[in-house]
């Protein structure tokens, strides 16, 4: 039984290694097409800064719940708290403010003003809590590694003018930054390493699948 076994696999490799040219045009085609349209796809480039939550810069800490929220410790009556942090930054005035400093709908082509909104809170923008490490970090994607920059200093900048507005603290600066914003030397997008290896493996399954068909029938 373990003869047969040893059998046949040295038969299905032996099959593939006389195939080994059809596998690696399987592999290497698909690979380069992927390498062709990466480098064709306008880069996106992304800049991101990081900010202590208010919670810590003011010598307290962030208490994870089990409700899946958190409680916290260390501010005063005139302090703000992460959570409102967090609001001002995915707010829909904070985002019509950025939309209209930027030209965004007219540099995007977009009709309704929501869809310009939704763009930038879900295609442009990253904003993550991280209570274990006590900070809040916020990153921008854009097609100019300058203006990606540019668009996270405006939201750190008209964080000041809604806490202004709103009158939510006294504090100054609102937050403090441990990680200012920089204009990022790579793209971020596409990853073009990432999609060269993802279609050459799918193209070469389908090559082994071809072949294995083709055995059968």
């Amino acid at each position: 039984m373990v003869d047969n076994e040893e059998l046949n696999l040295t038969e299905i490799f032996n099959d593939l290694w006389r195939k080994k040219f059809f596998l690696g045009f399987c592999f290497f085609i698909p690979a380069i097409v992927a390498l062709i349209v990466s480098f064709l796809i306008p880069k996106r480039y992304t800049s991101e800064t990081t900010f202590l939550a208010p919670e810590v810069a003011a010598g307290g800490g962030i208490i994870q719940t089990p409700f899946g929220g958190f409680s916290t410790s260390g501010l005063g009556q005139s302090s703000i708290t992460s959570q409102a942090v967090m609001a001002l930054l995915k707010s829909d005035i904070m985002i019509k403010e950025l939309i209209e400093q930027f030209n965004i709908m007219e540099y995007y082509d977009f009709e309704k003003e929501r869809d310009a909104i939704e763009f930038v809170k879900e295609e442009m923008t990253y904003i993550e809590f991280i209570a274990d490490e006590g900070i809040i970090k916020l990153s921008v994607e854009a097609y100019s590694p300058e203006i990606s920059k540019v668009m996270l200093e405006f939201y750190i900048n008209n964080l000041k003018l809604l806490n202004q507005e709103f009158k939510l603290t006294t504090e100054i600066p609102i937050v403090k930054i441990i990680s200012p914003p920089y204009i990022p030397q790579e793209y971020s997008f596409p990853n073009t390493k990432l999609n060269v290896i993802i279609a050459g493996f799918l193209g070469l399954m389908t090559g082994l699948l071809f072949i294995y068909f083709k055995s059968k029938f």
